[in-house]
C-alpha cells in the first residue's frame, strides 16, 4: 500500500499545567511523516477529582513517600485508560481500528537546566485496555539532546494549521501560554515558536485564592466587572523567568504556589478581588501581544484559555493585526489543540521523524522520541 493511503486513528492524551482535567482527542491521520496530513475526529474530556490535589501537591515540590507516586501513577493511568475507551466507543468509525495511543502524562516537574522534565503517568493501563501500542514520555529525547524539552508540539501545529498562503500564529494558552509561527509554504525548519508566560496558572491562581469553591473564571465574568491595574503586568516585567538571560521554557516551577499567594497577599490592599482578576487577564493578553509578529495575517487561539472572552477579546484588542480567530474555526476545538498535537506527535514518532525542532527547544539530533510500551 502506498504511503499516502495509510490512515491510521490515533488517540492523543493531555492533562497540562493548569491541573484542569484529562482531554482524549481522536484524530485520523492519513499518510506518514511530514506527508501526512490530520484531522480531529472528537475529544472526551474528564475531571481528575481526587486526583487533583495530589498532583498539586507533587508539582509544588510537597515530600510524599515513594508509593504515594506510585499510587498516583497508576490511577492516573486508569483515568487516561477509561477516557480513552470512551473516545473510542464514541467517535471511532465503524469498521476502523485504533492504531495508537499518546500520553503526555502530568508534568510533576520541568527542570531543563538539569536536562530532566518529569511527566507521571503509568502505561499499563491504557495498554490493557486498548491492546495497542502506547507512547508517552515524549521530551526525553529532547531533554538528553540538550535541548530544553518544550515546547515540542510546534511540528504537530505545522501538521494542523499551516497554510500555503497565509502566515499563522498559534497560541496555546494553557497553563504556560505558548507561541508556533508558521510562515506560508516553509518546511519545518522554519518554524519558530516558545514559551510566552504565564496563563491560566496565574489567572485560575488567582481566581481560586479570591474566589474559594471556584477554579476558573466562568464566561470571564469576574474579569468582566473588574478595572484593570499595572501591578501584575509590571511584576511579569521583572521576572527572571520571562527576560533572564538566554532562552528557557516555563513550567509550573516558575510561577509557583508561593509566588501566587505571595502576589496576591501583597495586592489585596491596592485593589479588589475583580480588579485583580481582570488585571491578570490583561497580563496574560499583554504577553501574548508582545509576540505577535506584524508580518503575520493572523492569530489562532486554543487551549482553555481562549473560551474566557474577555482574554480572546484583549489579546485581539493589543495584537498588530486584525484577524484573531479560535482554532475551532480551523476544525480543532480550542481544548483539543494539545491532544490532538500529542496525536500527530506520535504518529511522527511512529514514523521515525523527530518531533523536536533545534531552533526551539536547541535540542541537536534529538532523535525518535518517546517511551513505547506494546500489548
Amino acid at each position: 500500500m502506498p504511503a499516502s493511503d495509510v490512515t491510521r486513528y490515533i488517540l492523543g492524551c493531555m492533562t497540562g499545567t493548569s491541573l484542569d482535567g484529562l482531554d482524549v482527542a481522536m484524530v485520523r491521520v492519513d499518510g506518514v511523516g511530514l506527508d501526512m496530513t490530520a484531522r480531529y475526529v472528537g475529544m472526551v474530556s474528564r475531571s481528575l477529582g481526587d486526583l487533583e490535589e495530589e498532583l498539586r501537591s507533587f508539582a509544588a515540590g510537597d515530600a510524599h513517600p515513594g508509593v504515594t507516586f506510585s499510587l498516583c501513577s497508576r490511577s492516573l493511568g486508569q483515568l487516561y485508560a477509561d477516557a480513552c475507551v470512551e473516545c473510542v466507543e464514541r467517535f471511532l468509525p465503524q469498521g476502523a481500528a485504533v492504531d495508537l495511543c499518546v500520553a503526555h502524562g502530568q508534568t510533576i516537574w520541568h527542570a531543563p537546566e538539569d536536562g530532566i522534565s518529569w511527566q507521571l503517568y503509568d502505561p499499563m493501563p491504557c495498554v490493557r485496555a486498548l491492546r495497542v501500542p502506547v507512547c508517552f514520555n515524549l521530551r526525553q529525547a529532547d531533554l538528553v539532546a540538550g535541548g530544553e524539552g518544550a515546547p515540542i508540539t510546534p511540528i504537530a501545529d505545522w501538521v494542523m494549521f499551516r497554510d500555503p498562503k497565509k502566515h499563522r500564529l498559534i497560541v496555546n494558552l494553557g497553563g504556560i501560554a505558548n507561541v508556533t509561527s508558521l510562515p506560508p509554504d516553509r518546511p519545518v525548519e522554519k518554524i519558530t515558536g516558545g514559551d510566552i508566560g504565564p496563563s491560566n496558572i496565574l489567572i485560575d491562581g488567582v481566581v481560586r485564592r479570591l474566589f474559594p469553591g471556584k477554579q476558573y473564571d466562568e464566561d470571564g465574568k469576574i474579569a468582566a466587572s473588574g478595572t484593570v491595574h499595572d501591578d501584575i503586568i509590571n511584576r511579569l516585567d521583572n521576572h527572571p523567568a520571562l527576560f533572564g538571560e538566554g532562552h528557557h521554557s516555563l513550567g509550573r516551577e516558575d510561577f509557583p504556589e508561593q509566588w501566587l499567594d505571595r502576589l496576591v497577599a501583597e495586592l489585596k490592599p491596592k485593589m479588589s478581588k475583580e480588579d485583580m482578576v481582570a488585571s491578570a487577564v490583561e497580563a496574560v493578553a499583554t504577553l501574548v501581544a508582545s509576540v505577535a509578529a506584524p508580518e503575520a495575517d493572523e492569530m489562532i487561539l486554543a487551549g482553555g484559555g481562549a473560551r474566557n472572552p474577555v482574554l480572546a477579546k484583549r489579546i485581539a484588542d493589543l495584537a498588530p493585526f486584525d484577524r484573531v480567530v479560535l482554532s475551532d474555526d480551523l476544525g480543532v476545538p480550542c481544548e483539543a489543540r494539545e491532544p490532538a498535537g500529542f496525536a500527530v506527535l506520535g504518529a511522527l514518532s511512529q514514523d521515525g521523524v523527530a518531533v523536536s525542532l533545534t531552533q526551539i527547544t536547541g535540542a541537536q539530533k534529538p532523535g525518535r522520541a518517546g517511551m513505547w510500551v506494546y500489548p
